[in-house]
């Protein structure tokens, strides 16, 4: 069995363990200390010299449009499909695909097909029943079924205030929330629901009247986009914060100055001043369509595309800019999305026996050095070594 050694770094697990060296093989962490014992593994053994750098998990990402999304400005505008090498020479090493506003041309079963795709080609990937519509899109004929029997679904995506998407009474959330509740205990998976957040004055009502009228539970929920300079929309999210919800701010790479958004590295640090910083994950849209509206949302005027590369954009703006400690600022991108997708002590951590995903940064400006992927060096010195089957 071939073996790699990460010696030398300042490790975060993301708890500050100091320099420590980490032994991997067969996929996992098997050791972690100073000055390993390993002479009798030297034959087998591939090592990297982490030296000035800081030794972190390997991020996770989980909002991916994985086969693409877009076409919301027609045809042309359609967004193409991820490749393995976006996400791993930018240190996600764990996602979650999904569907967005096109569930015509775009299929769950094609979804399906490229989930199982990437965990064949290198990394660790999930998926999400449903889109943005409600009755869901599913596989199987219903939501449970998807969850129950479609090894990599975890939960179900939707969209609330936004013109796009259902137009949803409070017992149809309370239902289909029911529903992905009992299909999860039957699984044992997370059951999440991740709802599209769009800017319709509703905001987030139709959540919490569902929390507080049928008692379902708010950790159910991972409300996403939500990053947004909106009081209401704010109050609301750290209501279900408070309550057992993760929050997921979308990274982005550009925001104007009077832009109704706001930067993912902001929340977080409004987050932290709240006392809530560890409900909040960080999620990148990539291969999501960025479309820009005209005044008032009816007409698209031009197209973006979400990228893998804004979460270490918002990891490196937390730390350098923000000045907010590194063990900290991980959080968002580890262990608190590892915990909201049920791989908590597998992913999200450097920890004896867990997945061996691993990113090597240099300390001074937090450029990505090394990736270690499902225990596979798949970056070395900013080098992509491993990529898609036919990239």
């Amino acid at each position: 069995m071939s073996m790699i050694l990460i010696k030398n770094g300042e490790v975060y697990a993301p708890r500050r363990l100091e320099n420590m060296d980490i032994l991997i093989g067969g996929g996992k962490i098997l050791a972690i200390g100073r000055d390993l014992d390993i002479a009798s593994l030297m034959s087998h053994l591939e090592t990297i010299d982490a030296s000035g750098c800081i030794v972190v998990p390997g991020f996770i990402d989980g909002h991916q449009h994985f086969i693409g999304g877009g076409g919301e400005g027609g045809f042309h505008t359609r967004t193409p499909e991820l490749q393995l090498s976006m996400n791993l020479k930018n240190g996600v090493t764990t996602a979650v695909g999904l569907l967005g506003t096109d569930s015509l041309t775009r299929s769950l079963e094609d979804l399906y097909a490229k989930t199982h795709a990437f965990n064949a080609e290198g990394m660790t990937a999930f998926m999400l029943t449903g889109a943005y519509w409600y009755p869901s899109p599913t596989l199987t004929g219903s939501v449970a079924k998807d969850l129950v029997f479609c090894d990599p679904v975890i939960g179900v995506k939707l969209a609330l205030s936004d013109t796009r998407g259902p137009h949803m009474e409070a017992g149809d959330l309370a239902k289909l929330a029911s529903d992905v509740f009992v299909a999860a205990l039957i699984a044992n998976k997370p059951g999440i629901i991740t709802v599209h957040t769009g800017v319709r004055p509703q905001a987030l009502d139709l959540i919490l009247e569902v929390v507080r009228r049928y008692g379902i539970l708010p950790s159910m929920f991972v409300p996403t986009h939500i990053n947004r300079n909106n009081p209401k929309l704010l109050e609301q999210v750290f209501e279900l914060a408070k309550s057992g919800a993760t929050v997921d701010a979308t990274c982005t790479k550009e925001i104007g100055t009077n832009s109704e958004k706001m930067s993912a590295a902001d929340f977080a640090v409004l987050a932290r001043d709240k006392g809530l910083l560890d409900h909040v994950s960080f999620s990148s849209d990539a291969g999501g369509s960025l479309p820009k509206w005209n005044e008032d949302h009816s007409r698209i005027t031009g197209m973006g595309i979400g990228t893998p590369d804004t979460l270490l954009l918002e990891f490196r703006n937390l730390v350098v800019e923000k000045r907010m400690p590194i063990e900290e600022a991980l959080l968002p991108l580890t262990a608190t999305p590892a915990r909201t997708y049920g791989l908590e002590g597998r992913k999200g951590t450097i920890a004896e026996g867990a997945d061996a995903d691993i990113l090597v940064l240099r300390s001074g400006d937090i450029q990505l050095r090394d990736v270690v992927a499902n225990g596979q060096v798949a970056v070395r010195d900013g080098q992509v070594l491993k990529k898609g089957y036919f990239e």
